[in-house]
């Protein structure tokens, strides 16, 4: 391990590891402040002091300049930015060695993992509750329902443009106990609503889900104010906005956990059902070319930012197949299924679920991770906000998941990990 390197981490946080992950993406060419700022929804000012060390913030700080990672280019009366080999070589030693989710994992372990998890989901579930408040105060829809009044004249009198987005949040509304309906007409409701921040817990947050929200707040205001529907969360469409979701700190601890709880190693064949972007480069690293990873996901530009980096990494036993995950049919062929933030996606989560267990030999391990609905209060807040991918349907619960593993006909034992992650161990 690259001891000058473990000395860089010292001064690389999430946004600096950001700018450096978009400066690789368009390696070799440059780019100027302005394009950085908003290719990586940073402020100009943040940029540049994190590129150059500016700010007083940053004074005790090194500046990825400073520190090798970053080439600074002149040219046509401009400075531009450039990744530097030190740079692409400390991209690569993070890959490589998985350094930050080693250390975390050591501190933490499965539990304190499992913790973050569960703690930072409940924190999404609140930062979608209050962005929905503040999209109702900001567009007067508690002044507009303060009484009973008709369904369709509390749509005509609230001025936003989406009359079927506006519907939908509506309807959210009463089902969190904001307004009711009966008999065709709504009215608001008082809303006795407290968000409690234990101390204890923020360090269990990983707070990079905050941008998340925010950008998919500002989706939506777009959204409200444009008259037919625009799509700002199409996984093909918009693929970088979910690379970037993909590549968080809350994905990577979930990662983590299903690779420790399903006992991912060298070797092992792994089937991922909805894969993604991210997880063919790193469970395909982990498993080797003894081993097997199949990625399936009917996303064709996701599976091309994966299929760039299995390239680049030269795992060439990483299959990645762009088709739609109810339609597999694999027999008895995997150690481990991966399912995670897939089956709210679902029609028909039962047939999911019994390929699953399918694909699985004796002794193989189904690892589900979601936020079931029924630990998580008013997720119905947060399922508003991801309406915005046309796919996307509910949140699954624990229960119906039991219930579509009763039905496939095996043998299994279920464990728990908190309130977000199920092993399933085929018997």
């Amino acid at each position: 391990m690259n001891t000058n390197f473990l000395n860089t981490l010292r001064y690389i946080g999430k946004n600096k590891l950001r700018l450096l992950r978009y400066l690789a993406r368009i390696y070799p060419s440059p780019a100027y402040l302005s394009e950085i700022a908003k290719a990586t929804n940073l402020s100009i000012q943040e940029v540049k002091d994190m590129l150059l060390g500016t700010a007083s913030i940053h004074q005790d700080d090194k500046s990825l300049v400073d520190l090798g990672l970053v080439d600074i280019v002149e040219g046509e009366g401009f400075k531009y930015y450039r990744l530097s080999e030190e740079g692409k070589n400390f991209l690569d030693f993070l890959e490589s060695q998985n350094v930050k989710e080693k250390l975390l994992f050591q501190k933490n372990g499965v539990k304190g993992l499992v913790r973050v998890l569960d703690t930072t989901l409940s924190f999404a579930v609140n930062l979608a509750l209050l962005n929905l408040l503040k999209l109702g105060l900001e567009y007067g829809v508690f002044h507009a329902i303060n009484e009973k009044k008709h369904y369709a004249d509390a749509l005509v009198d609230i001025p936003v443009r989406n009359k079927v987005l506006l519907k939908t949040m509506l309807e959210t509304y009463t089902t969190l106990g904001f307004a009711e309906t009966a008999f065709n007409r709504i009215w608001g409701r008082s809303i006795n609503y407290k968000l409690e921040l234990n101390i204890g817990s923020i360090s269990y947050l990983t707070l990079d889900v905050i941008p998340i929200f925010d950008r998919m707040l500002e989706f939506v205001e777009v959204s409200l104010n444009s008259k037919s529907p625009i799509s700002f969360m199409d996984f093909d469409k918009n693929a970088e906005f979910w690379d970037m979701r993909l590549n968080s700190q809350l994905t990577k601890i979930y990662r983590t956990i299903i690779k420790e709880i399903g006992g991912i190693t060298r070797g092992k064949r792994v089937l991922d059902l909805g894969c993604g972007s991210v997880s063919p480069e790193e469970i395909g690293k982990i498993v080797g070319y003894e081993g097997v990873y199949t990625g399936v996901d009917f996303s064709h530009n996701l599976l091309n930012i994966a299929k760039r980096r299995v390239k680049r990494n030269g795992l060439d036993w990483v299959t990645l197949k762009e088709i739609d995950v109810q339609k597999v049919k694999p027999k008895g062929e995997y150690d481990v299924v991966i399912v995670s933030f897939l089956l709210e996606y679902i029609p028909n989560v039962q047939h999911v679920i019994n390929s699953a267990v399918n694909a699985l030999g004796e002794g193989g391990k189904l690892i589900i991770v979601e936020p079931f609905r029924e630990n998580y209060p008013g997720i119905e807040a947060w399922e508003f906000f991801e309406k915005l991918t046309k796919e996307f349907i509910k949140f699954p619960s624990k229960n119906e998941i039991i219930y579509s593993l009763e039905s496939t006909g095996r043998t299994f034992r279920v464990e728990e990990f908190g309130k977000s992650v199920l092993a399933i161990e085929v018997l």
